[in-house]
């Protein structure tokens, strides 16, 4: 007979192993079982989150289409000069805006909301440190954070809440689209495709490739595609970035590769960017 630190009495020290080993199985599916509620528990909340996320998505993308189609008030509908599906027209230089990044398409519109200088305030071009507060350096010189003027948009941009701007992003970043080519002469898409894939690194000037990605698909909220979109527009986006009506670009970065692009170089970037397919599917 053996007698435990308690005082009981076991018949034999195998006894006792066994009934210690019953114990710690004991304990270790108690905690496996508990470990599985919590994971359980775990998911569930997870799931929940997931579901609350895709309902609020999914209202904003019906009112973001609501409004495209629709318009409201004073707002025009947007499928007006970008097309029933977001294909944009290219014949008039509307741009596509089916499947483009949201975040894109939300600071695009901020920034054509806002309200352009005083007459006889220059915008400084740069922001240099983008961690400092905006200030003033000059009686006539104000640093803005991104203007996109346009005679169209900015109008329209100025009626639209910060709903309205997030719903339509969202909306149109949900919707798929296939670019068809627009033919062109060989030899002007020849030196598009050569300015797109090699730039001018004579001048330093970096291929289009290097941040719209290799097919022209864009890239993030900072880069937006190039491929399908009108020749006229992209000829039209360079200018303004030129003639200082844009400058709303990531660390400036368009606007020095603008300032070094010929009439020639724009209009042979734009065909070939133009001509080339692309198949994006929407972001839901």
């Amino acid at each position: 007979m053996y007698v435990g630190e308690t005082g009981v009495s076991y018949s034999s020290i195998k006894e006792v192993k066994n009934m210690k080993f019953q114990t710690a199985n004991r304990d270790q599916a108690m905690f496996k079982k508990s470990l599985i509620v919590a994971l359980g528990a775990m998911v569930v909340a997870l799931s929940g989150c997931d579901s609350k996320e895709e309902k609020a998505n999914q209202a904003a993308i019906q009112a973001g289409q609501k409004l495209a189609e629709k318009g409201r008030d004073a707002i025009p509908g947007c499928v007006a000069c970008h097309g029933a599906h977001g294909e944009g027209i290219a014949a008039a230089g509307y741009p596509r805006l089916a499947g483009l990044n949201a975040g894109y398409i939300e600071k695009q519109l901020k920034d054509l909301a806002r309200e352009l200088p005083p007459a006889g305030v220059a915008i400084e071009a740069v922001a240099k440190d983008y961690s400092k507060t905006p200030r003033i350096y000059s009686d006539l010189t104000v640093f803005s954070p991104g203007l996109r003027h346009d005679d169209i948009m900015s109008p329209i941009a100025k009626q639209l809440s910060v709903a309205d701007i997030h719903n339509l992003a969202v909306y149109y970043a949900s919707l798929s689209y296939t670019a068809i080519p627009v033919a062109a002469d060989y030899q002007v898409l020849e030196r598009g495709q050569d300015l797109a894939l090699r730039g001018k690194a004579e001048y330093g000037l970096p291929a289009c490739v290097s941040c719209h990605a290799p097919d022209g698909e864009g890239f993030g909220a900072d880069f937006p595609p190039l491929a399908g979109q009108p020749s006229i527009y992209i000829v039209n986006q360079i200018n303004k970035w030129q003639q200082g009506q844009r400058d709303n670009d990531n660390l400036g970065l368009m606007k020095a590769v603008a300032d070094q692009l010929t009439d020639a170089d724009k209009l042979n970037v734009a065909a070939y960017y133009a001509n080339r397919s692309l198949t994006v599917k929407g972001q839901q």
